[in-house]
């Protein structure tokens, strides 16, 4: 795989393909999708702040899922592309330095894409004003 086939995937990304269907992610970035779940050409973290953020949104009734949480985590990597990326003490360090945005969330979403020096699948208007890691959208 190369490095431009490896990336970080925000929380918004993850909801619009395994939850809607792709239909509002970019071609680019729904590209990147299908080649993670269908043909492993394309590596994809997902940073555990995204599962946290996907939980409370699953709680709060503000997305739907079709079966528990936990189940629902579990299918999303046995995708043998798709892993999770851990939030550790360096990547504390860098979310420290990461001031473009007050949600917590974001911060160290792109802390993580940071730290691991990977393109971050994101269509947040933030994010791409602000520029503060490599962005995969359009």
């Amino acid at each position: 795989m190369t490095q431009e086939k490896l990336l970080v995937t925000d929380t918004h990304p993850i909801i619009y393909f395994f939850c809607d269907g792709g239909r509002r992610l970019s071609k680019k970035a729904k590209k990147a999708f299908e080649e993670a779940t269908t043909n492993a050409q394309t590596g994809i973290f997902v940073p555990v702040p995204v599962l946290w953020e996907l939980s409370l949104l699953v709680q709060n009734g503000d997305i739907e899922i079709d079966k528990p949480f936990s189940q629902w985590v579990d299918e999303l990597f046995q995708y043998r592309t798709i892993n999770p990326l851990s939030f550790d003490e360096t990547t504390v360090k860098i979310f420290h330095d990461v001031r473009y945005h007050n949600d917590p969330f974001d911060r160290a979403i792109v802390a993580s894409a940071i730290q691991i020096g990977s393109p971050l699948i994101s269509n947040d208007g933030k994010m791409h004003d602000h520029t503060p890691c490599e962005l995969f959208w359009d």
